[in-house]
């Protein structure tokens, strides 16, 4: 077949030398096709035609976009954008994360879904990389290109055929006509990197699994004059007994023949030092791209006889890009949902069901991806010329409706704890989840149920009713989960009941209204020297709380982040009465009672700045003042004020010199961000100033201090890995005021405790 083949396009080639018809074969490759761009680049400077185009997985995707009327250079612009790095790493651009969709922190680091449906059936990730930007952007990018050409490959700026894996009938599957931004997706579904879509029934993936080099693809549907192929992938090795990874390769893959079937043609073998998944590198693989081809551009030229310059291809693609019309959305349609389900997500998207354009919509867009109860969205635009607009459909997938997640804290220090969590997950008109979660540890425990519905109102709104049990355990002299060497120094329990309502200020900003009635019962020896036998002070405070919290949160992680901003601001009544009994170490042990009544104004801004640098830093600043009465004696006002604690670390002691009624405290973080974002160096430093010290008086009773006569400080000193289970860190810090003020330890996980009654 191809000897036939090799035969005509060499007569074909004699008789009309003048004439000739170029293809360029892309080949898979990740981030080393990128290169591809400057091989096209170079091509484009040289004056070389490029009539056709076929590629494969990331050739695929340059392919398209040329074949879309998308210069080598706008490429060059779009690949180096921070747009672009995020589609490559699954991130979501910031501005379009809702906070007010986040659920409150945890201590989770594993996820696990679960059906049931039928029967209790475990659900593992498929996929590394969220893939809901890269799908939008690939719609929007490409849906105007492919309504132009009536949705015939032949007819876009060039055309083109890329090459994806049909892995449910086993074969290679060649696209030609039909969406194309559907097709370079299925033809770049990487496995284990990128979700694999479903076309037709069947699941498509990676085009490179069955043919990552489609110059075959190339002959058979175009014939041209002569080829030019950039190749920057391999056969892999043979499976080795000892490695999985060879062997799933081995299992899901064909080999690829790398070599154009017949001449005329050459193949450009661009060198990089980009690897597979390095797409932070873009410009020096362009670069590399450009060098290679230029290097071989004599033989190019000597063979290629006919030429194009480029400002006819420029003129050219001018003109195609003014028949591609603007991509407006007429009517949106949501698959995969029932009817219920339907209507909260239109309500979401499109309340009103007018024209909307891909820009606008595409905040509220991933406002429903979001949503608790939204697993993925693939969106699919199909043009209407009687309404000279887009149909929009898209595909939703639900989140399962069992969700397990574990996490906690490992530590060098004895304060490990455990997490676990059970959400169940409801969906409708509304969307609700119902979740369990629980601490275990020696020095935290907690129970905590929760039930959250977000309603689908033009301004969005959230309820969260929850009931909460937390106990912390200070000064415990425990080394793991169970073994305790002698009694503790404070125990504190809390109970609370309650609900949360949230209204969403733009993309970034929540105003938050509480209500709750809860009891504290805090045990306490006065002093460090007590004996076995001695009883402890106990204080039962039993309250009423409501509070209005206004807070603008764009942090980029729930613990030591480094980039974005917190500001947030409170106002909150507490009004209860105190019980408090006397331990064995007093004479008087008559039970006293109080009422109190108060009110906590507080202030918080928490700044990062130089986001993209290596080198960064912030700042953090943070006030409080409090009408907070006295209770009966020192341990049990300082246990209900107010508390600074700004590092991980300072959340695990009970700092007593750093609790006021009224405080100005801050500090400064430097950072030295490594290896993309997964190494820091951290070093912090802050300052707490109180309005005026508690200080204990007369057998443990509280006074106050001369104003602004005292101050103490933190510093801390950390180098954390963010790895895909959490944050690994070893710290060092520095207390001022405890006995032994110097501390370090080896961590993994996170210091996140469950809502307290006063948050």
């Amino acid at each position: 077949m191809f000897r036939s083949i090799c035969l005509i396009i060499a007569m074909y080639t004699g008789m009309a030398a003048c004439a000739q018809r170029v293809g360029v074969v892309l080949s898979g490759g990740g981030a080393v096709g990128l290169t591809h761009i400057g091989v096209l680049m170079a091509l484009e400077d040289n004056g070389i035609p490029i009539d056709y185009i076929t590629g494969s997985s990331m050739g695929a995707l340059v392919g398209a976009m040329y074949a879309s009327g998308i210069s080598p250079d706008e490429m060059d612009s779009l690949f180096q954008s921070d747009l672009y790095q995020r589609m490559a790493t699954g991130e979501i651009e910031p501005k379009f994360s809702y906070f007010f969709k986040q659920d409150a922190p945890d201590a989770s680091m594993i996820t696990l879904g679960l059906n049931v449906d039928t029967t209790l059936q475990m659900s593992l990730p498929t996929n590394l990389r969220s893939p809901v930007l890269i799908d939008y952007e690939q719609m929007r990018a490409f849906a105007g290109a492919a309504a132009a050409s009536g949705y015939n490959m032949d007819s876009l700026f060039v055309p083109f055929r890329c090459v994806a894996s049909d892995i449910t009938a086993r074969k290679e599957v060649v696209f030609s006509k039909g969406d194309l931004a559907l097709a370079v997706r299925a033809s770049m579904s990487y496995p284990f990197y990128f979700k694999p879509i479903l076309i037709n029934g069947h699941l498509m993936m990676d085009g490179g699994m069955y043919n990552n080099f489609p110059s075959d693809v190339m002959y058979n549907d175009f014939l041209p004059d002569y080829i030019i192929g950039s190749n920057v992938a391999y056969n892999a090795p043979p499976p080795q007994p000892d490695d999985l990874m060879s062997q799933l390769k081995a299992i899901m893959t064909q080999p690829t023949n790398y070599v154009l079937p017949c001449d005329p043609g050459i193949i450009i073998e661009p060198k990089t030092a980009t690897t597979l998944f390095d797409f932070g590198n873009a410009k020096q693989a362009i670069a590399d791209g450009y060098a290679s081809t230029m290097a071989q551009m004599p033989a190019i030229l000597a063979a290629v006889h006919s030429r194009r310059p480029k400002a006819e291809v420029q003129h050219a693609r001018r003109l195609f890009r003014a028949k591609c019309p603007p991509v407006v959305f007429g009517d949106i349609h949501f698959e995969g949902l029932t009817k219920g389900q339907a209507l909260y997500c239109e309500r979401l998207v499109n309340k009103h069901n007018e024209p909307i354009t891909a820009d606008a919509l595409k905040a509220r867009y991933f406002r429903l991806y979001d949503d608790n109860n939204i697993s993925g969205l693939f969106p699919r635009a199909t043009y209407s010329p009687e309404r000279g607009n887009f149909d929009l459909d898209i595909h939703v997938v639900r989140e399962r409706r069992l969700e397990v997640q574990f996490g906690g804290l490992f530590s060098s220090r004895p304060v490990n704890m455990g997490m676990l969590s059970v959400r169940y997950h409801l969906f409708g008109r509304t969307s609700s989840w119902i979740d369990g979660s629980t601490y275990f540890g020696k020095f935290y425990t907690s129970a905590q149920l929760r039930w959250r519905t977000d309603l689908s109102s033009r301004t969005p709104l959230y309820i969260e009713p929850a009931l909460t049990y937390n106990r912390w355990d200070h000064f415990s002299g425990f080394t793991s989960f169970f073994d305790e060497v002698k009694p503790s120094y404070i125990v504190r329990k809390e109970l609370w009941g309650g609900a949360n309502v949230g209204m969403a200020l733009g993309t970034k900003g929540l105003l938050r209204f509480d209500g709750k009635y809860a009891q504290t019962l805090d045990s306490y020896y006065q002093t460090s020297d007590f004996i076995a036998t001695d009883t402890a002070d106990v204080t039962e405070f039993k309250y009423a709380t409501t509070g209005l919290t206004l807070e603008r949160n764009s942090l980029n992680r729930k613990q030591q982040p480094n980039r974005g901003e917190l500001l947030r601001a409170s106002i909150r009544y507490i009004g209860g009465a105190e019980n408090t009994l006397p331990g064995s170490r007093w004479t008087n042990r008559d039970p006293v009672r109080a009422r109190h009544n108060w009110v906590v104004l507080k202030a918080t801004l928490d700044k990062y700045f130089l986001p993209h640098g290596i080198f960064r830093f912030g700042v953090l600043a943070e006030g409080v003042y409090s009408t907070q009465p006295f209770f009966q004696n020192y341990t049990a006002t300082t246990i209900q004020t107010p508390v600074f604690q700004p590092t991980p670390e300072s959340r695990t002691y009970f700092l007593q010199n750093y609790r006021a009624s009224q405080y100005l405290a801050g500090g400064i973080r430097c950072i030295t961000a490594v290896a993309r974002n997964k190494f820091d160096l951290r070093l912090e430093g802050y300052v707490f100033q109180p309005y005026k010290a508690l200080q204990r008086v007369n057998n443990n009773s509280v006074g106050e201090g001369t104003a602004i006569s005292t101050r103490h400080y933190i510093a801390s000193g950390s180098l954390i890995y963010q790895s895909p289970l959490g944050p690994v860190w070893f710290n060092t810090s520095y207390l001022d005021g405890l006995a032994q003020p110097w501390a370090w330890s080896l961590n993994l996980g996170y210091v996140i405790f469950a809502q307290t009654s006063r948050e």
